[in-house]
């Protein structure tokens, strides 16, 4: 078990990676990680049964790879590792993920920031290099992770640095990946309000920037408003549920209505309110049978600030409606009030993280915003057959039982 140990410290010190080592029963030590429990046993289980070494994407797009030891059959787990920089803005979407109280926001900050950057293939590598020290065998990563030449490696490298060096010197940066997913989610789930108030707010952001794509700044502004258009329609107005054809037809409405301008303002404006029009049409097509979208929009607002301390006065804030025609609303359609649905969605997540993590009932009361453990336990038993205690030492019983009949099989 020592020898396990000094392995995994060893390999951390030398690739500041985070390392995790399992066996059939389960964890058995770690180096780097802030806790055994999820993503790292969850990501065990997802490539347990893949070809080794195997890679796994998460969907916050970081890397997490296993490889197994033949001889001892134990796993080792990799990861996270990030090809982008870390924000303040992606430290919370992971906390908020992984049901992180944000009292933990500068330890979770600095186990994230800490990890190297790595490019997919500087990762996938690193899994061949450790593979090699385990088992004595050397693989290529062109065929085990079915990676490819195409050719214009040099060529793209060489055009690519020439304008990452203008770029730096003239401070022209793109707009940050962050920013344009959150935008897209943000319409994908026809999320009016929300992302009326996200564009306003990151206008005038200095990192919100685009690259050189033109000569000129109108033809540029034509071109960025162009590209931004189609993603939008393609990657969030047509999964959000809008027609195909429909959604082909506004984007090809846009372009033409785009060409048409004389000024710079003019495509900007266009640019502002072109995802809302979007997010608008997904939202009328997401609305459930039987609810208003003033009423469905509410109910989306509680949900994204379900682990802050969100109040009545807040849902009305947003709605931007009267306070007892937003009363009238939830009693008629939902036939109860606003702040008891409020309760009704944290206890709700409440009884995700009871069953799905390992949170005790004090951080999951505190990342939830109850004034107290037992306020919290009130709440809970109101809303469900059981107290939230006895529900965890429940659900905690069955996970031991079960992991102590996990295997992985090759």
């Amino acid at each position: 078990m020592r020898a396990l140990s000094d392995y995994c410290q060893m390999f951390f010190s030398a690739h500041f990676l985070p390392i995790a080592m399992y066996d059939a029963s389960g964890f058995i030590c770690s180096a780097g990680c802030p806790t055994q429990t999820t993503p790292y046993t969850f990501v065990a289980s997802k490539l347990a049964s893949q070809a080794d070494p195997a890679i796994y994407v998460s969907s916050d797009t970081g890397y997490y790879g296993l490889v197994r030891c033949r001889q001892s059959q134990n796993y080792f787990v990799l990861g996270p590792a990030y090809s982008t920089p870390v924000t303040d803005g992606f430290i919370r979407t992971y906390m908020k993920k992984n049901a992180i109280s944000p009292d933990h926001f500068e330890e979770t900050a600095s186990f994230l920031t800490n990890i190297p950057q790595y490019s997919y293939n500087q990762f996938a590598n690193l899994l061949v290099y450790l593979h090699y020290t385990l088992n004595g065998e050397k693989l290529s990563i062109t065929s085990t992770f079915h990676l490819t030449d195409t050719g214009y490696q040099e060529d793209i490298g060489t055009q690519y640095t020439n304008t990452a060096f203008e770029v730096r010197e003239n401070h022209a940066h793109h707009g940050t990946y962050e920013f344009e997913m959150q935008m897209m989610h943000l319409i994908r789930n026809g999320e009016v309000a929300n992302l009326q108030s996200y564009l306003l707010s990151a206008a005038d952001l200095p990192i919100i920037r685009e690259g050189k794509l033109a000569e000129t700044p109108l033809r540029q502004a034509k071109n960025l408003f162009i590209g931004l258009v189609s993603c939008v329609g393609k990657y969030a107005a047509i999964p959000g549920g809008l027609d195909v054809e429909q959604t082909y037809q506004l984007i090809d409405t846009y372009i033409q209505e785009c060409e048409k301008l004389q000024t710079e303002e003019a495509v900007k404006n266009l640019q502002y309110n072109m995802p809302i029009d979007f997010a608008k049409r997904v939202a009328q097509h997401q609305v459930p049978s039987g609810l208003s979208l003033e009423v469905y929009a509410c109910m989306q607002y509680i949900a994204t600030h379900i682990n802050e301390p969100i109040t009545v006065a807040d849902v009305v804030k947003f709605s931007g409606k009267s306070r007892a025609f937003l009363f009238k609303k939830f009693s008629e359609e939902l036939h109860t009030g606003i702040g008891s649905y409020i309760n009704y969605c944290r206890i709700r997540e409440a009884g995700s993280l009871l069953q799905y993590t390992d949170k005790s009932l004090s951080e999951i009361s505190s990342y939830l915003c109850f004034s107290s453990q037992s306020h919290f336990q009130t709440v809970f038993k109101k809303h469900r057959e059981n107290t939230a205690a006895i529900l965890h030492r429940k659900i905690h019983f069955f996970k031991i039982h079960r992991n102590r009949t996990l295997t992985f099989h090759a």
